[in-house]
């Protein structure tokens, strides 16, 4: 008799699960709306490290110095096209440090960066690059604005977000 109730309730508990899921999951790179697939994954953890804005590293001003912390990610792009890509334009989408709340639908990111990056990826090949962002605690998505080809081509996005994938963090595994 407890298996009639347990089977219902394990159902919607699920469904309820992968619903949640699909609201507040990122979006991920369409192919018929993007000439190229991304794959970025964060590369450790955030790195911490001091700027000091004046003055030799032994003689400075403690109230000068400052600690700042940067995200590193490795970017694996991957050429759909014969032609080879020697650049991309990519906006890094995330959310500051104020307060807020996490709902149903998740709430728009407020901080944004966009970068120029170099890329050497063959016709039908792929190339990986490392980059890091300053001042972004918490990366939501990145998109693809655009993709310079040798041949002077250029691939613009069709609107904000149409080539847009999420960063994946490496899982680790514990060997105690």
């Amino acid at each position: 008799m407890k298996s009639l109730f347990i089977l219902p309730l394990a159902i919607m508990l699920a469904s309820t699960s992968m619903f949640g899921q699909s609201l507040t999951q990122p979006p991920r790179i369409d192919p018929s709306k993007c000439p190229v697939g991304l794959e970025v994954e964060q590369n450790g953890s955030l790195v911490a490290y001091k700027n000091a804005y004046a003055g030799p590293a032994d003689d400075v001003d403690p109230r000068f110095v400052h600690q700042r912390s940067a995200q590193r990610f490795d970017f694996k792009m991957t050429n759909f096209l014969s032609h080879e890509i020697v650049e991309a334009e990519i906006t890094a989408h995330a959310f500051s440090d104020k307060l807020r709340a996490f709902g149903v639908p998740a709430p728009t990111p407020d901080l944004w960066q966009t970068v120029d990056v170099t890329f050497d990826v063959k016709g039908n090949g792929s190339a990986t690059r490392e980059l890091s962002f300053a001042h972004f605690p918490a990366i939501r998505t990145f998109d693809v604005d655009s993709v310079t080809y040798a041949d002077g081509c250029t691939w613009h996005a069709s609107s904000p977000g149409a080539c847009s994938v999420a960063p994946r963090a490496p899982m680790r595994i514990s060997a105690q």
